[in-house]
């Protein structure tokens, strides 16, 4: 199905403000002005509602009948929507919010591996191994890019195999950790072998173990 006139433009005006937002070029104490927004970014009016519809969704603006839509501050953006999180890594702040979710990352995926070596939900555990699988593929032809494609996949499959629906929600955060440092192939690759050996064999302390192995791996090369 084709795109609809204008999605693209949409699609680019949310980037657009939600960069803007994060790094403060849209001060809180300022309203937006959606006229002005139409010309600097040659929108349309709808395109710059819906744009905006999206951004409030977010959290990211406020809008009040004959009040106007206003910036909101950091503490009311959704802090696990995809977007935000990758408008505040590469944000004034990035540094700082990726040790955010590498600390995120600390508390979820060990716990993670040990309810997923416990509760052993079947098309999680595969998914896992097939994401090893492409890893491994992807170390042994020396491709970095196809790891870093598959290596996300290792983490959400692990995070949604805990089978708790809670958890699984976590695995917006930690993908996004995940793809903001890519992982080096061939140095990390042995240590998400473990992790996956212990989820399959049931061992739940091990399954922890390893996990934050792997993490303390990873931390070198951040």
């Amino acid at each position: 199905m084709a795109a609809a006139p204008g999605a693209g433009l949409h699609a680019r005006l949310v980037e657009a403000l939600g960069r803007l937002i994060v790094e403060g070029s849209l001060p809180q104490g300022e309203p937006i002005v959606p006229e002005d927004l139409g010309r600097r970014f040659s929108a349309s009016r709808t395109v710059v509602r819906e744009a905006l519809r999206v951004l409030e969704s977010k959290g990211l603006v406020a809008a009040r009948p004959r009040v106007g839509t206003w910036p909101q501050p950091p503490e009311r953006w959704d802090a696990i929507d995809p977007d935000v999180i990758a408008w505040r890594v590469a944000g004034p702040d990035g540094p700082k919010h990726l040790g955010d979710l590498f600390e995120l990352r600390g508390l979820v995926e060990p716990q993670a591996a040990r309810l997923a070596a416990r509760h052993r939900v079947p098309e999680e555990l595969s998914a896992m191994a097939a994401a090893y699988g492409l890893m491994a593929d992807a170390v042994e032809r020396d491709d970095a890019a196809a790891f870093a494609q598959a290596d996300p996949l290792f983490h959400a499959a692990l995070v949604r195999a805990a089978g708790n629906s809670l958890f699984a929600q976590l695995q917006v955060p930690v993908l996004a950790a995940v793809r903001a440092v890519p992982e080096p192939p061939a140095e990390t690759l042995l240590a998400h072998s473990r992790v996956l050996t212990k989820v399959l064999a049931k061992d739940a302390d091990g399954a922890e173990q390893a996990a934050s192995r792997l993490l303390e791996t990873l931390a070198q090369y951040r």
